[in-house]
């Protein structure tokens, strides 16, 4: 009897263990909580990717002015930022302009405002900086965003060493695989997903 119980119990902790890693993260960020801090780093083995929203309300502040930036651990590394969704209905008063390194990525007005359908870059640089500003005019709901590390410098993006080779052949972080973003720029990261989670 006892055998039974411990088998029991074992056999719970281990289906407790695989459904934790199967959950996609339930991290939240939200970037008006983040305004002006250090560098977030990103790197391989702990934090390849995240992804963040500009607010816990339904609708941001007037007057706002906030910039969040993003640095990769390895010199070799890079990002790949994907606007999953964009609401910003004060144009061109209210914008969000996204900076690889000085660079202004969504030079278009309409990826910085307005609500576009999603859309990434990948960067030429380990550093990305968000900068989101606001009129006294109204306000919507903003954006969520999914930021991951990409990895060119790493041949054939080895999928027994821990990667995952994009559609588009972005190389990102198999701990990505199947978190609901679409930490890719193409979704392929998403596709073929079990119900609860990781495939």
């Amino acid at each position: 009897m006892e055998n039974i119980n411990l088998f029991l119990v074992l056999t719970f902790l281990i289906l407790i263990v695989r459904l934790s890693d199967a959950k996609p993260s339930s991290d939240k960020f939200f970037m008006d909580k983040m305004c002006g801090n250090e560098s977030i780093i990103l790197d391989g083995d702990f934090k390849p990717g995240t992804s963040f929203q500009l607010t816990s309300n339904s609708k941001y502040q007037p007057n706002f002015n906030c910039s969040i930036k993003f640095r990769a651990a390895q010199s070799t590394q890079r990002f790949v930022i994907t606007i999953e969704r964009m609401n910003i209905v004060n144009c061109p008063n209210d914008y969000l302009r996204i900076y690889d390194s000085s660079t202004l990525l969504n030079k278009d007005i309409k990826q910085q405002c307005g609500t576009p359908s999603s859309f990434s870059f990948t960067t030429t640089t380990g550093q990305v900086t968000f900068t989101f500003t606001s009129g006294p005019g109204t306000k919507s709901s903003g954006f969520q965003i999914a930021i991951a590390l990409h990895f060119p410098a790493v041949p054939a993006c080895p999928q027994n060493l821990g990667f995952f080779l994009c559609k588009n052949k972005n190389c990102i972080s198999k701990k990505l695989q199947c978190d609901t973003y679409n930490h890719c720029g193409d979704f392929t990261d998403e596709l073929s997903c079990s119900m609860v989670g990781k495939k």
